[in-house]
């Protein structure tokens, strides 16, 4: 399976902290090497309002494709999957991919939460 940056995918990737959802879940694909993709938990806008008041949490504006709902990336739930659990995913939207600009906007947002999280760590240390 040829994954694209900014492509989204729908399957049951285990959560940083282990646990595997019970559930098919939506993802966007943030980096793509030979080895391992990285992907963001997508969740949609819907019900979850209050949501978008989290710091870990950035609405993503030009949603469709590869969503088809208004929806939002989890900033914090960034996870490397590995190319022996490639099969199990499924690409969104026949394989288009997410607005260039909101993808380079996400990443951005994403490289700047962990330069920060790096900066807090040398500061405890």
């Amino acid at each position: 399976m040829d994954f694209i940056e900014g492509h989204g995918v729908l399957g049951m990737i285990r959560f940083p902290d282990g646990e595997t959802p019970k559930y098919n879940r939506t993802y966007l694909v943030v980096t793509v090497t030979e080895k391992y993709i990285e992907v963001l938990n997508v969740s949609s806008i819907e019900g979850k309002e209050r949501k978008l008041a989290y710091a870990a949490n950035m609405v993503i504006h030009k949603y469709n494709p590869p969503f088809l709902k208004p929806s939002f990336v989890k900033l914090d739930s960034l996870t490397r999957v590995d190319k022996s659990n490639w099969s199990n995913l499924r690409i969104l939207n026949n394989g288009r991919t997410l607005n260039s600009e909101e993808l380079a906007q996400i990443k951005k947002e994403l490289n700047d939460r962990n330069n920060q999280n790096a900066d807090n760590y040398k500061l405890k240390l």
